[in-house]
């Protein structure tokens, strides 16, 4: 691609919608207003509430350390982060996803109130991919709940291929869950391929997992690489920022 990938992207657990992305600056900070893939559902343990909450300071610095050394980075932290997140709470689900059951789908496993958290996010984007982190440290028993319930999804039921209208456009997705293991209690995995019109197509990967009180986001997209190859990358990151939430608790 010949301008820089910019991701639109909401901390939604385990929603169904296309990740928002439209080419521009590498200097926007993202919206919350988009919302990410969902990802391949699996368990380990039941998902009890488990060990300290990191503190503000404590998740941006995770954000922060996962994309370290990538180009134009930008870390958003907590208290950046709380306004988007109580707008997200309320915000409409993306209209004109059709088939219909697809949107009712969308709906079921979406959770939009992530409130009850404290929370970062980290970007970066260059002509090649565009990566964006979340992580949240969650403190409200209910939020955790909700996201376990939604991350239980493991079946598109018919929805691996969907239009959804953006912009007064409708653009076509193929979906799919894949079954990656990843370093966590919960953990959905999703790839999407977009049709970004002009023969391109926009390949997506998103990796959501929930260990004890820990949310993690990874949605990484691209116009060069394979969905595979992408989740590799994708569940690494994943992995690493356990491995660093762990080592700050």
């Amino acid at each position: 691609m010949t301008k820089r990938l910019l991701f639109l992207a909401l901390p939604i657990a385990a929603s169904l919608a296309l990740a928002g992305c439209s080419a521009g600056s590498s200097d926007q900070t993202p919206d919350t207003s988009g919302s990410p893939s969902a990802e391949k559902s699996q368990e380990g343990t039941d998902g009890q509430t488990a060990g300290k909450n990191l503190s503000a300071q404590q998740v941006e610095d995770v954000a922060s350390k996962l994309l370290d050394g990538d180009p134009a980075v930008q870390v958003i932290g907590n208290k950046q982060m709380q306004p988007q997140l109580s707008a997200a709470k309320d915000a409409k689900l993306p209209d004109g996803i059709k088939p219909e059951k697809c949107a009712e789908l969308n709906a079921k496993y979406t959770v939009t109130d992530l409130t009850g958290s404290v929370a970062a996010t980290s970007t970066s984007s260059s002509e090649q991919m565009g990566k964006v982190v979340q992580i949240f440290s969650l403190t409200d028993e209910t939020t955790r709940k909700n996201v376990h319930e939604a991350l239980a999804l493991d079946d598109l039921a018919g929805c691996e291929t969907v239009t959804i209208e953006q912009g007064g456009k409708e653009i076509n997705a193929q979906r799919q869950i894949l079954p990656l293991d990843v370093k966590a209690d919960r953990s959905l995995t999703m790839s999407t391929i977009m049709d970004a019109g002009g023969g391109q197509k926009l390949s997506s990967v998103a990796v959501q997992a929930l260990d004890g009180n820990n949310f993690v986001l990874v949605t990484l997209q691209t116009g060069s690489m394979q969905p595979a190859e992408l989740a590799t990358q994708a569940v690494e990151l994943t992995d690493q920022a356990f491995d660093e939430i762990k080592a700050v608790q």
